[in-house]
């Protein structure tokens, strides 16, 4: 289960409306100073989400929340997204040239693989099915002990 904390930003009974900011891999690496894709996840910022999730906790306005999704799910919308995508550009690719078309038209071919893939991984994740699948669950309020930072000493050796 992959878990992020987030903040409620709205609540009824039934639903509450959670704001998990997307941080990028660069906000933990050491080499920050100079890197170009640190330097573009700064210009273009945190994009907060806003995510409505049923209200089972009975959570209010300003709680922090655990919010969680499944590997399994996470394994799924990476296969969705990345591979279909490339296994459809490369066959039509082989197709266009086992058919003894030309360089510009397998590429072209491999192109509107590419695009039919992309437009068909948007396809299967945006059904309503689908979203209930893709969507993330309400686990638990987070807590002090939750929310504490975990430091990592450095090794000392084999010694005690």
């Amino acid at each position: 289960m992959i878990e992020e904390t987030a903040t409620v930003v709205d609540a009824t009974d039934d639903y509450i409306w959670v704001e998990a900011k997307a941080r990028s891999a660069c906000s933990t690496c050491g080499s920050q100073s100079g890197c170009s894709t640190s330097s573009l996840s700064k210009l273009f910022g945190v994009r907060q989400q806003h995510i409505r999730l049923p209200n089972t906790l009975g959570s209010h306005a300003g709680e922090q929340v655990v919010i969680g999704v499944e590997d399994q799910v996470m394994v799924t919308a990476s296969l969705a997204a990345y591979i279909l995508p490339v296994v459809l550009m490369i066959a039509s690719a082989i197709a266009a040239d086992s058919a003894g078309l030309s360089d510009q038209q397998s590429a072209a071919s491999a192109l509107a693989g590419l695009l039919a893939g992309l437009l068909g991984a948007g396809f299967l994740t945006a059904s309503y099915r689908m979203k209930r699948y893709f969507q993330p669950q309400l686990l638990r309020k987070a807590d002090a002990f939750s929310l504490r930072p975990i430091e990592f000493q450095p090794f000392q050796g084999d010694q005690p």
